[in-house]
């Protein structure tokens, strides 16, 4: 029969270095590769709006606004009416990510603006505007 201690420490050795054999090593990779699809990326000529609207996307880089008053970004994406928040300031609107929309229609990024102490903000074109 075995010391009372070469189990013990044979039990220990085993807790030790069984994970070791027993994982997966990081760098492992399934026995199959699967590619990915190289198919076309087709972007939509008509984009169908809720309010079942056709309209073409916009390429000039401005929004347009639809007729339920929702927007349509010059990437196609349509921002609902209730996302959009309203500056004190008429014609100015401010999407949800923070850009500001000016009364020609065109984006402006929030990255390029400067907040003021008042808690004016400055467009790069030098107006402020207040939230």
């Amino acid at each position: 029969m075995l010391k009372p201690i070469r189990p013990a420490m044979l039990l220990a050795v085993a807790l030790i270095v069984s994970p070791i054999f027993l994982s997966t090593p990081a760098s492992a990779r399934p026995r199959h590769h699967y590619r990915p699809s190289r198919a076309r990326v087709v972007t939509p000529r008509r984009v169908f709006t809720p309010s079942r609207k056709v309209v073409t996307p916009n390429r000039r880089g401005r929004v347009i606004r639809l007729s339920n008053g929702d927007i349509r970004l010059p990437n196609g994406q349509i921002v609902s009416r209730r996302r959009l928040v309203r500056l004190r300031n008429q014609g100015y609107w401010r999407l949800p990510n923070g850009d500001f929309i000016l009364p020609s229609q065109e984006i402006v990024p929030v990255r390029s603006t400067v907040r003021l102490r008042n808690g004016r903000i400055r467009l790069p074109n030098g107006v402020t505007i207040q939230i």
